[in-house]
């Protein structure tokens, strides 16, 4: 079902996407979980090579224009850190993703965003961050972001 399933998302977004531009951007900000951009990550892994294919296709015949964000923030864990969060969250749906997959999109994540310059980019190694949980860790990162100067810029702390 991976190629319905990534289907389903393209359209999906794509609807959030045109709801978005009738909406007065400047009086609203938005916040998203995604990048457009970086929808192909997901088909690359979970399609074969000729469902790829032909979803580039669909996703090349749509050409959706989405908005170039203000600010992408890349999330960066260890495959261990990402496998201990995802059982703690506790979703059924994610009960099955393996370490292998994991490991996988994170570096395929990995890929992408060394090379993504189509917009201010922060890439936070959350390996000893736990934004959830923990408000400090969120305060120190609203901070980073309000600090931020160029259109790179890369925030980690050590160990606690």
């Amino acid at each position: 079902h991976a190629m319905a399933t990534q289907l389903f998302f393209l359209f999906q977004r794509i609807n959030e996407v045109r709801d978005q531009a009738q909406m007065d951007l400047f009086r609203t900000r938005t916040v998203s979980d995604y990048l457009f951009d970086k929808d192909a990550l997901f088909a690359r892994l979970n399609l074969s090579e000729d469902e790829f294919k032909l979803y580039q296709n669909i996703y090349q015949s749509l050409a959706p224009k989405p908005p170039i964000p203000d600010l992408v923030i890349y999330l960066q864990a260890s495959t261990d850190t990402l496998i201990e969060r995802v059982r703690r969250r506790g979703r059924g749906y994610e009960r099955s993703v393996s370490n292998d997959y994991l490991n996988r999109l994170g570096n395929s994540y990995g890929e992408f965003f060394h090379q993504y310059e189509d917009a201010p980019l922060m890439m936070v190694n959350s390996e000893n961050l736990n934004f959830v949980d923990n408000d400090a860790d969120f305060q120190l990162l609203l901070q980073r972001i309000e600090g931020m100067r160029g259109p790179r810029e890369f925030f980690s702390i050590g160990s606690l």
